[in-house]
């Protein structure tokens, strides 16, 4: 039969396309080759665009080929580094003079962020992003301006920022999962602002509004007094 488990269990096929859990367990297979000195930086980083970018198996599977590849692999796994072999993180920086700069979206997030606002304001949405590192650090310097991050739920935030005349809004949050991405936030906000909040899954936010427009249904059909309905029911 066409759907027998025989035929589901079967590996996939290179043409067949490929999912984001399929993209998220190479990067990170990627990532563990990059800690343990089998790939360069620019190596890891060329192979992990690829990964994000790729439409099918098939192209996936080129960029393991010559790497050791677990039997499974599942969510975000930190990688072992051997001692004194520890590659540099990755870095990027996001700037903002009297503008906005955004990140969003599916983006691969290195291990160190820079984020400068002078007059203006930075939005970084880490809700979709692919954590290419066990710890990504922002280090955020705002003058008259203001940094609005977003980040997903299930990972620990750790909060070293300083305000002066200005404001750190960043709750601390940490979880069991010792798996999950750290994310630390480090700078400083002179006459501005910076805040954390997280981004909930969009299935549960769907959820949520239908469950409130079930109640708003619900109260306008109930009978209230003066209603025949609410004297029939009398």
């Amino acid at each position: 039969m066409e759907n027998s488990p025989e035929r589901r269990s079967q590996p996939p096929t290179p043409e067949l396309r490929a999912s984001d859990a399929d993209r998220d367990r190479y990067v990170s297979i990627l990532r563990d080759a990059h800690a343990e000195g089998r790939l360069t930086a620019e190596e890891h980083a060329e192979r992990v665009d690829i990964a994000l970018s790729a439409r099918t198996v098939g192209e996936l599977e080129p960029l393991v080929r010559d790497l050791p590849v677990p039997a499974a692999t599942s969510g975000y796994r930190p990688a072992t580094t051997p001692a004194g072999s520890a590659p540099l993180p990755t870095k990027s920086n996001m700037v903002a003079f009297w503008s906005g700069s955004t990140r969003k979206g599916r983006w691969r997030a290195g291990g160190k962020l820079n984020a400068v606002a002078v007059m203006g304001g930075i939005d970084i949405d880490l809700s979709q992003a692919v954590f290419a590192e066990p710890e990504l650090v922002i280090r955020i310097f705002t003058l008259w301006g203001g940094v609005d991050i977003k980040i997903p739920e299930g990972v620990t935030v750790r909060d070293h920022g300083i305000g002066i005349m200005g404001g750190f809004d960043v709750r601390e949050q940490y979880t069991d999962d010792p798996n999950a991405p750290v994310i630390v936030i480090k700078g400083v906000a002179v006459m501005a602002g910076v805040s954390v909040r997280v981004k909930r899954r969009k299935e549960l936010r769907e959820r949520e509004r239908e469950q409130r427009d079930r109640d708003r249904h619900t109260d306008r059909d109930r009978p209230v007094e003066g209603d025949d309905r609410f004297r029939k029911e009398l």
